[in-house]
C-alpha cells in the first residue's frame, strides 16, 4: 500500500490502536481495516476511491458506528466521516446535513427552531446521519410518520467510479439508463412485486418500493441509496424536508398479563394513530428498573405505551380501550410532565441496561435477531413462538420494540464458556428465521442489512432478490463498497467477537 499516492486534506491512520477501534462497532463482529481515512471535504472521498481502486482495498462508510449488524467494518478503508465532514449547513424546513453529524445535535438546533425529524432511533446520542441513511433509520413515531426514507428529498454522492452524484440533477448515462431498464423489468414482474408488497412495512435490504414510487431516476437512485447500507454510493450530503413540532397530547402506559389481549389492544390503539406505540417484556421492565418501566406484578407479559399528539381525546379514548382488558396497572401521563419525560427516558436505559445485566454475569448479548419485522397483527403470536423456541433451547431472551409498525427487538443471552456456542448462534438464528417466515416476516428490519441477516434476503426473496443483484451491479459491478455485508455473506457467526465488553 503506497500511502504517498494518498494526498488528501484530511488525515489517515494505520497504527494498530487506531485499526484496532475502528475493528469493531455495536455488533459482535471484529475485522481489522488496512487503513482509516478521515476526508476532511468531498475531493478527499473522491481520492480515497481512486487510491482505493489502485490499491484493490475495499471502502466502508462509516459515521458514528453504532451501527448492530457488523456492516460499519471492513478489512479495506474505513472512511470516517465523524471526525470532519460533521457539519449541518443548511437549518429549515429544508435541511442540509453531512453524514458525519452527530443525530441528537442535528436534533437540538431542530428543537430551538420549533422543527422535527420523526425518525429518530433510541441511540440518537451515538448514531450520525450517515449510518441513519444507510440503514433507512426508524424510531418510535415511525409508527405516524415513517421511517427517514420520508424525509430524504435528495442526496450527494460518490460512485465506485469516482464520479460526483447530485440526485437533484441529471445522472451519469449509464446510471440512468440501467435504472430506467431495472425499474421497467420489476414493473412488469407481477411474482416478485407481490412477494415486496406482502413483506413488513420496515423490511430492509434495497427499496424496491421505490420502483413503483419515483419516475424521475435521480429521486429513485437517492431512494434506493436510503437503506443501502454503503453498497452502492458513498454519501457525502443529505437533504431533508422536515416538520414542524407535534408536541405530545398525553402518554398512556399499560402492563398487560396475557399477550394475545395485548396484541389486540396494540391493533385497536394503532387505529388511534398514535405518535408512538411502544413494547417491552417483563425481563426489560425488570433489568432497567426505571421509575415507569418496572416490574410490579410477576404474571406481566408485556408493558404497552402509546403516546398521542392529535388531541387529548385520543387519549381517553385509548384509555377506555386498554381498560377492558385484564391489565396490572395502567398510567396515564399528562404532555410534559416529568413522568412522561422519566418513561422516555426509561425507554432509552432498555439496551444499555440489557448490556449492563450481561456484563456483571458474564454473558454475551449477540445482535443477531435484533431486527425482526413483522406484521403488526403477528406481534403476539411471533413473541410467543420466539418464546417457546428459546425455552426449548435453554437460551435466556428479553424482548422490546415498536408495536406500532411492527419492530421486535429480540436480545437472546448467551454464556461465552458454553460448549459449540457458534453451533448455539447459528441455530438460534435459522430457527428464528424459520418461525418468521410463517408469518411473512424477516430478520432485515429496522437496523436494516449486514453480516448477522442478509444471509436470508435470497431466501425470503425469492426471484425478487435478482433485483438487488442487478442494482447492485449496477452501481458497483466490482464490489468495492462493503463488501461481504449484503451479497457474499459467510455464516453469520464469522467474524464474530465473544469477548464480554
Amino acid at each position: 500500500m503506497d500511502l504517498s499516492q494518498l494526498n488528501i486534506s484530511g488525515g489517515w491512520h494505520n497504527d494498530a490502536a487506531t485499526l484496532e477501534k475502528f475493528s469493531r462497532d455495536m455488533s459482535a463482529y471484529r475485522i481489522l481495516p488496512a487503513l482509516v481515512v478521515e476526508p476532511e471535504n468531498e475531493e478527499d472521498v473522491f481520492k480515497t476511491v481512486t487510491f482505493a481502486r489502485n490499491e484493490g482495498l475495499s471502502i466502508v462508510s462509516r459515521s458514528g458506528g453504532s451501527d448492530l449488524s457488523g456492516a460499519s467494518i471492513g478489512p479495506g478503508i474505513i472512511l470516517n466521516f465523524k471526525k470532519h465532514l460533521n457539519r449541518l449547513t443548511v437549518l429549515g424546513e429544508d435541511t442540509v446535513v453531512e453524514p458525519g453529524m452527530i443525530l441528537a445535535n442535528l436534533v437540538n438546533q431542530l428543537n430551538d427552531h420549533n422543527l422535527m425529524l420523526p425518525a429518530i432511533p433510541s441511540s440518537s446520542a451515538v448514531c450520525a446521519l450517515g449510518g441513519n441513511v444507510g440503514t433507512r433509520a426508524t424510531g418510535p413515531k415511525t409508527a405516524k410518520y415513517g421511517t427517514l426514507d420520508d424525509f430524504v428529498t435528495s442526496l450527494r454522492f460518490i460512485t465506485a467510479r469516482g464520479e460526483v452524484v447530485d440526485t437533484t440533477q441529471a445522472l451519469p448515462d449509464y446510471l440512468a439508463t440501467g435504472l430506467r431498464q431495472i425499474q421497467q423489468k420489476y414493473l412488469a414482474d407481477e411474482t416478485s412485486r407481490e412477494i415486496v408488497a406482502g413483506r413488513p412495512y420496515i423490511a430492509g435490504g434495497y427499496n424496491l418500493n421505490a420502483f413503483d414510487r419515483y419516475t424521475a431516476m435521480g429521486e429513485l437512485a437517492a431512494h434506493l441509496l436510503v437503506g443501502s447500507i454503503g453498497t452502492l454510493g458513498i454519501v457525502t450530503e443529505i437533504r431533508l424536508k422536515l416538520m414542524k413540532q407535534r408536541p405530545s397530547k398525553g402518554t398512556l402506559v399499560a402492563h398487560f398479563r396475557n399477550y394475545d389481549e395485548f396484541t389486540e389492544a396494540s391493533l385497536r390503539i394503532k387505529e388511534l394513530d398514535p405518535a408512538a406505540l411502544e413494547y417491552s417484556d417483563a425481563s426489560c421492565c425488570r433489568l432497567v428498573n426505571g421509575k415507569i418501566l418496572n416490574l410490579e406484578d410477576p404474571d406481566i407479559a408485556a408493558t404497552l405505551v402509546a403516546e398521542f399528539d392529535d388531541s387529548s381525546d385520543k387519549v381517553q379514548t385509548g384509555r377506555e380501550i386498554i381498560k377492558a382488558y385484564d391489565i396490572s396497572r395502567l398510567w396515564e401521563f399528562k404532555a410534559g410532565s416529568p413522568e412522561e419525560s422519566s418513561l422516555w427516558q426509561d425507554r432509552r436505559r432498555i439496551l444499555p441496561s440489557l448490556l449492563k445485566y450481561c456484563r456483571q454475569n458474564n454473558l454475551l448479548l449477540l445482535p443477531i435477531i435484533d431486527d425482526i419485522a413483522i406484521h403488526v397483527k403477528d406481534f403476539g403470536p411471533v413473541i410467543q413462538d420466539l418464546t417457546e423456541l428459546m425455552r426449548r433451547l435453554n437460551v435466556e431472551i428479553s424482548f422490546y420494540g415498536h408495536a406500532g409498525f411492527g419492530s421486535i427487538h429480540a436480545r437472546p443471552y448467551f454464556d461465552p464458556a458454553g460448549k459449540n456456542l457458534k453451533e448455539q448462534i447459528e441455530t438460534v438464528s435459522q430457527e428464528s428465521f424459520n418461525i418468521l417466515q410463517k408469518y411473512r416476516g424477516t430478520l432485515v428490519g429496522e437496523h436494516n442489512a449486514g453480516r448477522s441477516r442478509s444471509v436470508y434476503l435470497a431466501q425470503e426473496l425469492g426471484p425478487a432478490f435478482e433485483y438487488l443483484r442487478e442494482i447492485k451491479n449496477l452501481f458497483d459491478p466490482d464490489d468495492l463498497l462493503n463488501p461481504g455485508t449484503l451479497f457474499a455473506t459467510e455464516p453469520i457467526s464469522t467474524h464474530m467477537d465473544f469477548t464480554v465488553r
